[in-house]
């Protein structure tokens, strides 16, 4: 949502006795990954809500396969639908980098930089969670997330990386649920690293809160490691182009105060944008 007052409205919870209520199902048995691109695979999860039901879609990346790179405004001094970076950039899929300024609203609210520069250099407090991409060596895994929370050597992880994204982080490293039980609902973007070191990006349309939504990717078959918010409301966004064409996952209105439903991307300044590695010796056009 393009706020730092995010803290205040992304908190919701539906409760049950004894803690959180659990509102993952089982995957649908309809449901498989299927492959769109070499390293890409997307599949959609059935999440259940108290008023209505909706999917969350899910793109795994292997990041072997994968290469992943900002897009920015910085340059341009606009911003984009992640569509429109997709086809600026050549992505196979975009998803939103991040929270942006309302101050200045071309800047992350958290810590952003890739090969290409630094969006933002201010380290939010805030923020917990570290997803770091493009190793400086070659015997550094691709990717890595880090919980600053619980790795001391948070700061020696990020210099290892050109990548670097910050946000909240949705669990703890033990798996624990850190959202409290009550707050807003809103359709929400996340990354997440699997157990694999595999990188998900995620889009839940439906408006749950985000401790409701940390319980999901927590309950479905994901098997992660770590997970960090990205975005929410009508913001929260992603793009895949698939086979078949595009698919186009897009974030509801936070408030229930709007008179229809949107169904279209926003411009936003940030973005994560995903694609297979060309074959050595080729250059992407």
């Amino acid at each position: 949502m393009r706020r730092i007052l995010l803290v205040c409205t992304v908190m919701a919870m539906l409760l049950a006795p004894g803690g959180l209520a659990s509102v993952a199902l089982a995957a649908d048995p309809e449901s498989v990954w299927r492959p769109i691109a070499p390293g890409m695979e997307l599949r959609l999860f059935p999440v259940p809500q108290n008023t209505s039901e909706g999917t969350v879609a899910v793109l795994r990346l292997d990041p072997f396969l994968v290469e992943l790179e900002l897009g920015t405004a910085l340059a341009s001094g606009r911003s984009r639908t992640v569509e429109d970076w997709a086809a600026a950039r050549n992505f196979t899929a975009v998803i939103n980098a991040g929270m942006y300024r309302m101050d200045e609203r071309l800047l992350s609210t958290g810590f952003l930089r890739d090969k290409s520069g630094e969006v933002s250099t201010f380290l939010h407090p805030n923020y917990g969670a570290l997803f770091l991409f493009q190793p400086k060596r070659p015997d550094l895994p691709p990717v890595r997330f880090v919980d600053r929370n619980a790795d001391p050597h948070w700061r020696a992880h990020m210099d290892d990386y050109f990548g670097v994204m910050q946000n909240y982080r949705l669990f703890g490293p033990d798996r624990q649920n850190v959202w409290p039980a009550t707050g807003k609902p809103h359709s929400q973007a996340a990354l997440a690293v699997d157990a694999a070191g595999r990188v998900l990006l995620v889009h839940c349309r439906p408006r749950i809160s985000t401790g409701q939504f940390a319980q999901v990717l927590l309950e479905l078959p994901l098997d992660l490691a770590g997970a960090m918010y990205l975005e929410g409301g009508a913001d929260a966004a992603l793009f895949v182009q698939t086979p078949s064409g595009p698919m186009r996952f897009v974030g509801e209105y936070a408030s229930d105060l709007a008179a229809t439903s949107n169904e279209h991307f926003w411009p936003v300044p940030n973005v994560l944008g995903a694609r297979p590695k060309p074959a050595p010796g080729a250059t992407h056009p």
